[in-house]
């Protein structure tokens, strides 16, 4: 009988653990927006400096709901033009790119240095939100939720 039943437990051991992240094959600390492509849903937040109001006000929105943001695989990651005394978030996931990265995403998207801008990127690398000014957390999770692959997420076993 415990014959049988070992390949039922093996089975949903391996699709626990499936569904316990966005993907297997995810880079834990990715070092550009295509290895976060099918992985994490970008938040990408463009400021002029580290000391900017609004910068500070969207990281604080984002640490007081680091458990949701980790809940949608959402990555933040700062586009700072001057970056001198910049301090990461305490709890929201997030990344640090480098700069030549930081250079080909503020070029892709056409924000110049002076600009304060908000890009939600859906894990197909599209644009699902842009704003000048920081974004609350109802906001982006509704948005979020709405996504089909989102939906998706969410029914499954142990999902986020």
């Amino acid at each position: 009988m415990t014959t049988r039943l070992l390949p039922l437990a093996i089975l949903l051991l391996v699709s626990l653990f499936t569904y316990a992240q966005a993907r297997p094959d995810c880079a834990l600390r990715p070092t550009s927006l295509t290895q976060m492509r099918r992985c994490y849903r970008p938040f990408l937040v463009f400021s002029p400096s580290a000391t900017d109001a609004r910068l500070k006000q969207q990281q604080s929105t984002l640490d007081n709901n680091a458990d949701d943001m980790m809940d949608r695989f959402v990555l933040f990651i700062p586009v700072v033009a001057k970056s001198a005394n910049y301090q990461p978030p305490l709890d929201t996931p997030y990344i640090l790119l480098s700069q030549k990265e930081l250079a080909a995403i503020r070029n892709r998207f056409q924000i110049q240095e002076n600009q304060f801008t908000v890009l939600l990127l859906g894990e197909d690398g599209a644009i699902k939100l842009r704003s000048t000014n920081p974004v609350t957390i109802s906001r982006l999770n509704r948005l979020i939720d709405a996504m089909p692959d989102r939906k998706l997420e969410m029914q499954r076993p142990h999902a986020n």
